[in-house]
């Protein structure tokens, strides 16, 4: 392999900041030394977000494709176009099955072609999930390489093939525990006196946020102490917010929708919970633990998160009764906050252990060149 450049195109959803896919690809981006590899992102819609900017100011470029099944024509043409007018050596992809008519192209153009598993699900209902059963084979052909975020991710989307788990990471220093910062957020958002349950990810079907609500409801009639936010948005955010109202909890229960500082609002909460129906790894998890928090989630959520020891996982079958009463005891329980950091900091989960990882890859695939 020479030394010139890597050249890379990136394909995500969006750029939104609250998305897990785009947060693990930003990780990694930072850590990426520019001068040899270069990053262009391929998005199917736009979002406004600060993501835009930085990654312009390092020289990478931002392409919009639009939704390929609204605009198929349009889509097709502007995948072509991208892929026909860049020299790109690795194109890398966190989109899945929507990648389709530009990964199909691409195996004319781009000698290493990866697709990145994020999920244990492939469709958010049934008719989506036969849909995708349907086009994932034709996917899995115009790839070369593939990767996933856990090894249930993996061998959810490809089976007994062979693939490498690249471990989603964060850069804990953005969440070692402050005091202060704390008491600043607590202060603003009325909650000084209160305990704070915070759920981070999107207001989707496979985060289970109408479940959520009826377990903080129930923690409610046991606790008047408590106040439950959730940060991030997604296509239940008006249901959602109808739902708690319906139930008289508007008061108690805040929806954020997406944010750029959920480091420090992880620092002002007191307990992490999520019951997901299904997660590829769950980076939300980590970067509470990496803030100090205990965590309450699903059992649908990989072991790997467990960093720290103190990640309960809970099944779905249990009465929400059961979930209400587990939260109510690790929120009664005292932790190190400060510890919490330090393990992450030492973890393949964090910058300092795996943020060469990415780099690191690419070079050797090319170096191999494509599989057989």
């Amino acid at each position: 392999m020479s030394d010139r450049q890597i050249k890379v195109l990136m394909m995500v959803p969006n750029l939104r900041v609250s998305s897990g896919v785009t947060n693990f690809v930003m990780n990694y981006y930072r850590n990426v030394d520019h001068s040899k590899v270069k990053i262009d992102f391929v998005t199917l819609s736009y979002v406004d977000s600060p993501y835009i900017d930085e990654v312009k100011a390092n020289g990478s470029e931002v392409f919009f494709l639009g939704p390929l099944l609204s605009h198929p024509i349009k889509h097709i043409r502007l995948a072509k176009k991208v892929i026909r007018e860049h020299d790109y050596d690795i194109i890398h992809d966190n989109i899945i099955l929507k990648s389709l008519p530009i990964m199909k192209y691409a195996q004319k153009k781009v000698p290493i072609r990866i697709l990145h598993s994020h999920s244990v699900e492939i469709g958010e209902s049934k008719l989506k999930e036969r849909i995708n059963r349907f086009l994932l084979p034709l996917l899995k052909k115009t790839a070369t390489h593939y990767t996933a975020c856990s090894s249930n991710a993996g061998k959810a989307m490809f089976g007994d093939k062979d693939f490498l788990v690249i471990p989603n990471i964060i850069d804990t220093d953005l969440y070692v525990f402050d005091e202060a910062k704390r008491e600043e957020v607590r202060k603003e958002a009325n909650v000084t006196r209160k305990c704070v349950i915070g759920s981070v990810g999107r207001l989707a079907e496979a985060k289970n946020p109408f479940f959520s609500v009826n377990v903080i409801e129930e923690i409610l009639k046991r606790r008047s102490d408590v106040e439950y936010w959730w940060i991030g948005s997604g296509p239940l955010d008006d249901q959602i917010k109808e739902y708690i109202e319906s139930k008289g909890l508007s008061d108690r229960i805040k929806l954020f929708g997406s944010r750029s500082d959920c480091n420090n609002l992880y620092k002002a909460m007191d307990l992490f919970f999520l019951p997901s129906k299904g997660e590829g790894f769950g980076l939300a998890c980590i970067e509470a633990e990496a803030s100090g928090l205990p965590c309450v989630v699903s059992s649908n959520f990989p072991s790997e998160v467990n960093i720290t020891g103190e990640v309960v996982f809970v099944p779905l079958d249990k009465e929400i009764d059961f979930w209400a009463s587990t939260i109510i005891t690790e929120l009664d329980k005292v932790y190190d906050r400060a510890d919490f950091n330090r393990i992450l900091r030492s973890s393949k989960y964090s910058r300092a252990g795996s943020g060469s990882m990415l780099e690191d890859y690419y070079s050797k695939v090319l170096a191999e060149g494509k599989k057989d």
